[in-house]
């Protein structure tokens, strides 16, 4: 990824923070910033950057849902739920291996989480447990599976559906009656999944994309195969962003010699542009980020053990804007039209925001107005904590 000009993070960051321990996963909304840390820490903060409330659990922190006031956290091996304003646990339940996944309806009635056994002798998923609660922790339904599922969508009513992994691969409808498996299109395991359109896009270990709208897959036609293994998937209005890791003796793999590929497509399934990687570096996150100059971004970060790049494209014509140079790896990303989030692995964390990209971007330096305001709020911030 070379070409366009190299940007700190720093010097465009709405604001900046760094925590004890390496970022596990952030959410973001029009609300607050949420990030969960590899020690069990979890900590919110407002989109000015003040922070609203700091909560210690049992383990890593691994993905989030929100329903109703409360928070719920995967978290080691337990589930856990929090009020949303002050992040008091209210509940705390232990599962069975390791927490992966976890899914609410909107009013919070209902939990989903799901967890895992893995095997270091097979280096493989031995089993996985559906856990289902209600509001106050109650557990309503445990289901064991032998595939561990790799992404999550819930409908309104408590209905989920789940694209598995090997041996069975297909998907499963779990409700309150139990689990039902589905086969799809293909007999190759899920990587991956996303939810940021009206239905969710699965990625394959085949390259395969899968469209599941309420649980019906939809016309193949959309998605284009992809030549490896899907790592990563974002999709909001504009299309959808697919990241690839390519085998270097594989068939496909004549793409400039990469062994990372990320491509652009519209909503139609047309392909719009793509991004290489040379050899050893493997692209990793991909997400769709705040409007610059009145467009939508797209965010692509690579690693190749010593290093991450992050570059910023223009969404719909692929015009390279900045790319970032970090010496620790990105662990999570998450962005809107509005803000984008970039958590590491070395505990930093960077809130970024449109209007102010745009100011920064137009200009070869920030300017000493920016750089003493940002100064003195971060330095009434840790007066104030």
């Amino acid at each position: 990824m070379e070409g366009p000009p190299l940007r700190g993070l720093r010097e465009l960051a709405w604001f900046e923070r760094h925590l004890d321990a390496a970022v596990s996963v952030l959410h973001l909304d029009d609300e607050r910033l949420l990030a969960g840390d590899w020690n069990g820490g979890i900590h919110c903060w407002d989109l000015e950057g003040e922070q609203l409330w700091q909560t210690q659990t049992s383990n890593r922190v691994s993905a989030f849902a929100m329903g109703g006031d409360y928070l719920f956290a995967v978290c080691g091996r337990d589930i856990v739920c929090l009020d949303q304003s002050s992040g008091e646990v209210r509940w705390t339940v232990e599962l069975e291996g390791s927490s992966d996944l976890v899914a609410c309806t909107p009013d919070a009635s209902t939990i989903l989480a799901t967890s895992s056994i893995y095997d270091l002798e097979m280096n493989d998923f031995l089993e996985s447990t559906f856990w289902r609660f209600d509001t106050e922790g109650v557990l309503l339904r445990q289901d064991s599976i032998d595939e561990r599922p790799w992404a999550i969508e819930m409908r309104d009513d408590g209905v989920a559906f789940l694209p598995l992994g090997r041996p069975r691969c297909g998907m499963i409808r779990a409700e309150e009656s139990g689990l039902h498996h589905t086969p799809l299109p293909t007999s190759s395991p899920a990587t991956c999944g996303s939810l940021g359109q009206s239905h969710m896009i699965v990625g394959h270990a085949d390259g395969t994309l899968t469209g599941v709208d309420d649980g019906l897959v939809m016309d193949d036609d959309t998605y284009t195969n992809q030549p490896g293994s899907i790592e990563s998937i974002s999709s909001t209005a504009p299309g959808f962003l697919v990241a690839v890791a390519i085998e270097s003796s594989s068939v496909g793999a004549g793409f400039g010699g990469a062994e990372g590929l990320a491509r652009a497509y519209d909503k139609k399934g047309s392909l719009l542009w793509q991004v290489e990687t040379p050899l050893g570096r493997n692209i990793e996150h991909i997400v769709y980020g705040p409007e610059i100059n009145n467009q939508i971004s797209a965010w692509i970060s690579s690693w190749d053990d010593r290093e991450s790049i992050t570059e910023i494209r223009i969404a719909p014509t692929g015009e390279s804007l900045m790319r970032v140079e970090m010496k620790s790896r990105v662990n999570s990303i998450v962005g809107n039209s509005e803000y984008l989030a970039i958590g590491f692995d070395n505990g930093s964390l960077y809130l970024l925001q449109g209007d102010l990209l745009t100011r920064r971007l137009g200009s070869n330096e920030t300017s000493e107005m920016d750089e003493h305001q940002s100064s003195m709020a971060e330095k009434l911030r840790r007066l104030r904590s």
